[in-house]
């Protein structure tokens, strides 16, 4: 056991500091946008008939995730200085996560530096927008080595023989994290399917744009679908392996098919200008984006899918043990 009064480790300091300074300012832009879409709502005219999703509702759920990312990031903070187990477990997730969004902003910014000058407006200088997008692509790069650190960091022997673990570092894990990483993603993702069913968020499934019933019924059985993989992972459930894998395999062949069925990118394309807020985005600068996103949701749709596979015989092993302890 750990003495109490054992002084945590330069690391777990500085990774703590960070983390309380993103989760303030997590929380802080998730208060700024519940205030703005409360102004929004009290002030704008009701939206227009067939527009799928409010603006104040994005905005809504968006600050409700900023939020719960804050206190979520800050109790893992102050778990991780009283060198809980599950807080290291939390830092991995959180590494994971960083890692993919700072990869994908970075990507995104590096298209905006290359593609949006020749969009803007003449009295915007295209320098000024090259120096943000570079500045964000600083950032972005600045997260993705923090994200790296933290996934080898709590993955070390030594580190985790603070958290109590040293004792169990040399036996294999009785179910793999990366399972449970996985788990918790896909319930994740089953929530926010549900939220957009609410509102007949339209969607596009190997070209075919759905709308109204047809895409709240697909999007109520995604949302089930990856709700109970998941829930299936975390209770050791053999099946859940497979459901899981499949899940993703399907997401990734429709996501793939955007680029590769005849004009299937078209109606893509026509649908995220539809949905557009404001049309703030210019037309000829969406291809470049979307790309980037479809390329970055095929990466990470991959990587997951990796992650399961080369884990499912561990995973196998784990359930059958815990099988038989049980029983």
């Amino acid at each position: 056991m750990l003495s109490g009064s054992a002084k945590p480790s330069a690391g777990i300091i500085a990774s703590a500091a960070i983390a309380i300074l993103g989760s303030l300012a997590s929380m802080a832009f998730g208060a700024l946008m519940a205030a703005t879409g409360l102004a929004a709502g009290t002030s704008a005219a009701p939206g227009a008939p067939g527009q799928p999703l409010p603006s104040a509702a994005v905005i809504a759920i968006m600050a409700s995730f900023y939020l719960a990312f804050g206190v979520w990031g800050a109790a893992s903070a102050v778990g991780l200085l009283r060198r809980r187990n599950w807080a290291r477990i939390c830092f991995l997730i959180f590494g994971g996560l960083l890692a993919f969004f700072a990869f994908s902003a970075a990507a995104g910014s590096l298209i905006v530096a290359l593609a949006l000058p020749g969009t803007i407006p003449p009295n915007v200088p295209p320098g000024l927008v090259r120096g943000v997008a570079v500045a964000f692509i600083l950032i972005s790069l600045i997260c993705l080595s923090i994200a790296i650190w933290w996934l080898v960091y709590f993955n070390r022997s030594n580190v985790k023989a603070e958290f109590g673990t040293g004792t169990v570092a040399s036996q294999p894990r009785q179910f793999p994290l990366t399972v449970s990483i996985v788990a918790w993603l896909l319930i994740g993702g089953g929530v926010i399917n549900g939220i957009q069913m609410l509102f007949s968020y339209p969607l596009v499934l190997f070209g075919i744009v759905l709308r109204g019933w047809a895409a709240g019924l697909a999007l109520a059985l995604f949302a089930a679908v990856s709700v109970s993989a998941g829930i299936g992972l975390l209770k050791k459930r053999i099946e859940a392996h497979s459901l899981a894998v499949g899940y993703f395999v399907f997401g990734l062949l429709n996501v793939v098919s955007y680029l590769v069925l005849p004009g299937s990118f078209d109606r893509m394309q026509e649908l995220v200008r539809e949905t557009q807020s404001n049309q703030a985005l210019p037309v000829n600068a969406m291809s470049p984006i979307m790309v980037v996103g479809m390329l970055t949701s095929i990466i990470g749709m991959s990587a997951l899918l990796w992650f399961l596979i080369k884990a499912r015989r561990p995973f196998i092993d784990a359930c059958r043990s815990i099988a038989r302890t049980s029983g």
